[in-house]
């Protein structure tokens, strides 16, 4: 058999520039929505990297790396509760205080997102997830397992710490398809042209990517 052509780790705090530098040609530039904003076309996005590095020190993340060490593929993983806190983080809080126009959009759209599927209300007994906010591949390593291997590591550990639900949010088709195929619901979707600020679309990504869905996974029964 085989040797595998990666392992599965959990992230370091010594890997936080390796991995932001993974997610400046993958994530920054081909998430959709970014794509369709530009957020990176004049250069790194402050906001975006530090949305990014946020949840890093958590020690719910994790990476691939080949048989040198580096790091091939990351889910960046936190743990959340299923209501916005009324603290001045949440989202709609978060896009009137941004500075960056582009940021905006991509802020209020989070926020039509988080006030459309209502977690709180479909989950009820549940006060926390743990939601996978970023999902990375290099493009030398995709359609290898990598994100499979990861999804599986982030279940494990979500189970361990007690938590039922894992999040993931799809704002690509093709991530969409990958969530579906790794066992997750679709609990929310709402189509692109019909996410309005002052009566108009605020991002419309190119085609096939029309839909911004939220999709759980329940890892386990309550008894």
């Amino acid at each position: 058999m085989s040797q595998p052509e990666y392992r599965v780790l959990p992230v370091e705090e010594k890997d936080t520039e390796e991995i932001m530098k993974l997610l400046q040609i993958t994530f920054f530039i081909d998430e959709p929505m970014n794509q369709a904003v530009g957020l990176c076309s004049d250069g790194p996005c402050a906001e975006l990297d530090d949305y990014c590095r946020h949840c890093l020190p958590e020690g719910l993340s994790f990476k691939a790396v080949d048989k040198d060490g580096k790091i091939v593929g990351v889910l960046v993983n936190g743990k959340c509760p299923l209501e916005e806190p009324k603290d001045g983080s949440d989202y709609l809080s978060l896009a009137k205080q941004c500075q960056n126009p582009k940021f905006v959009k991509i802020l209020y759209v989070l926020a039509k997102r988080e006030d459309g599927c209502k977690l709180w209300k479909k989950f009820p007994e549940e006060e926390y997830l743990v939601d996978v906010k970023v999902a990375a591949t290099h493009p030398d390593w995709r359609k290898k397992g990598i994100m499979n291997a990861l999804v599986k590591e982030t279940e494990k550990l979500t189970k361990e710490l007690g938590i039922r639900l894992l999040r993931m949010d799809t704002s690509s088709a093709f991530s969409a398809m990958s969530a579906e195929r790794l066992g997750f619901t679709n609990v929310y979707s709402a189509k692109y042209v019909d996410i309005k600020l002052d009566g108009q679309p605020i991002i419309v990504p190119e085609p096939p990517h029309v839909d911004d869905r939220v999709y759980i996974k329940t890892l386990f029964d309550r008894k």
